[in-house]
């Protein structure tokens, strides 16, 4: 079973289903060209024009520089390629899309690896919520903090229907805040009262509630499934033709890209001001002194 936010969007399934049938009965090697350097495998369909990035940073797809210059880089590099049309972004991992930013990239940091880190994540942002392509999440597990900003940059969301799965901003129970961007990416994505209250309280939702506020667009209930419909939503953005795609989506996002390149510097200032303040420190240690007491308790 499917379920949409909108009605609208159940047209996304006609004229594609068998398209992808087909899809699965050719060889793979006539279909799909694969990369498997880096923490991002980059899987390309010449044939529909729709490229996969798979997140394989294990455990949990924490995202730290070098994660964030892989994103990039492969972002960067599909875009070039002039066959390639849309992206759908998932994770290795079915229990986890993205647990958020590295936290060790922020407890006791240097500055200057601080910088970068908080600068290539500005980069990421820019290069994902600003690509010409058409974008779908395809979210089989958790997608908290920095994981959600993941999603709300692409176009479509596609979620596993999971008990155990939450997406949100809950950067404030870690005693931190998301940065103006995200914030308002947060609010442009689910509305001005559901984003305030969201991101006061750090709130995490499950896949219906965040199906109800427009944070995610699908829930599948077959989770072995999401993927597959991701691919169907991507094979759509990829029948638009692409100097049509990349007008509409900048009408829409070209004020908030160009809000943070004109702040970025102070943006950065800011956060690695806010990050080296003594009672933030406190903040971070205890909840990764709380994540090791959970982890402990597990083995």
């Amino acid at each position: 079973m499917i379920r949409f936010r909108s009605k609208g969007w159940r047209h996304l399934s006609s004229g594609f289903t068998s398209s992808l049938s087909r899809r699965g009965s050719l060889s793979m090697r006539q279909i799909r060209a694969f990369s498997s350097e880096g923490l991002v495998l980059t899987n390309l369909d010449t044939i529909h024009g729709v490229a996969t990035l798979t997140m394989n940073n294990p455990p949990v797809n924490s995202l730290s520089l070098e994660m964030f210059h892989d994103l990039s880089k492969s972002i960067k590099a599909v875009e070039e390629n002039p066959a390639m049309k849309a992206i759908v972004l998932e994770s290795s991992n079915p229990a986890i899309f993205s647990a958020g930013l590295d936290l060790m990239e922020l407890h006791n940091p240097k500055i200057t690896r601080l910088s970068e880190f908080w600068s290539s994540f500005q980069q990421l942002y820019l290069d994902l919520y600003g690509s010409r392509l058409g974008c779908v999440a395809s979210i089989q597990g958790t997608a908290p903090a920095a994981g959600c900003m993941l999603a709300m940059c692409c176009d479509y969301r596609v979620i596993a229907a999971d008990a155990k799965s939450k997406i949100g901003l809950n950067e404030t129970k870690l005693g931190i805040v998301a940065p103006p961007w995200l914030s308002r990416l947060f609010m442009d994505t689910v509305g001005r009262r559901q984003g305030e209250l969201g991101l006061s309280l750090g709130s995490l939702y499950s896949p219906q509630q965040a199906l109800s506020i427009g944070l995610v667009d699908e829930i599948i209930d077959d989770k072995n499934r999401v993927s597959e419909r991701a691919f169907q939503v991507a094979m759509e953005f990829a029948s638009i033709p692409p100097h049509a795609l990349q007008a509409s989506k900048f009408q829409v996002r070209s004020a908030a890209l160009q809000q943070l390149g004109k702040d970025r510097d102070g943006d950065l200032s800011y956060f690695v001001d806010f990050m080296m303040r003594d009672n933030v420190q406190q903040s971070i240690d205890v909840y990764l002194q709380q994540l090791a007491t959970r982890k402990a308790k597990r083995s």
